[in-house]
């Protein structure tokens, strides 16, 4: 990949932020991701871990800023692919909450993707996951 490690290990964090923690089935996600892109496996997991460290105690305001950040250095032809590496982070628990959908269109909108093109193609994605729970609880 051209986006830098750290930075997709950042947008990584800041999906695990929506939750709280660095689950069990987000860990494995990130093993298929590492697979999938063909990442260097621990440096990617030791990247994403400090960064959740460093988001655990920041405010919404402070995670939109972080988000931002980050998405502004992702690669412009690989903004698909990030975005569609976010969008499994967040579905990968099986639940979607208010907040992972708040941080994808920070994302999205971050990457230059309209909000509508960033909204179907989550939708897609949801399609696909057939026990998913949609809460609207924070």
């Amino acid at each position: 990949m051209k986006t830098e490690l750290n930075t997709l290990a950042s947008l990584v964090a800041a999906i695990v932020w929506s939750d709280g923690e660095y689950s069990e089935v987000e860990r494995e996600t990130t093993q298929e991701i590492v697979e999938a892109l063909e990442l260097p496996g621990e440096e990617f997991e030791k990247l994403i871990v400090e960064a959740q460290k460093a988001t655990e105690k920041l405010d919404e305001n402070e995670i939109t800023d972080f988000l931002v950040k980050h998405a502004e250095n992702v690669d412009e032809e690989e903004i698909g692919i990030v975005y569609e590496v976010l969008m499994q982070m967040a579905l990968c628990d099986g639940v979607l909450t208010g907040n992972e959908v708040d941080n994808l269109l920070v994302i999205a909108d971050a990457l230059g993707m309209d909000q509508t093109t960033a909204v179907l193609l989550l939708c897609d994605m949801v399609k696909e996951e057939e026990d998913l729970e949609i809460s609207f609880e924070d």
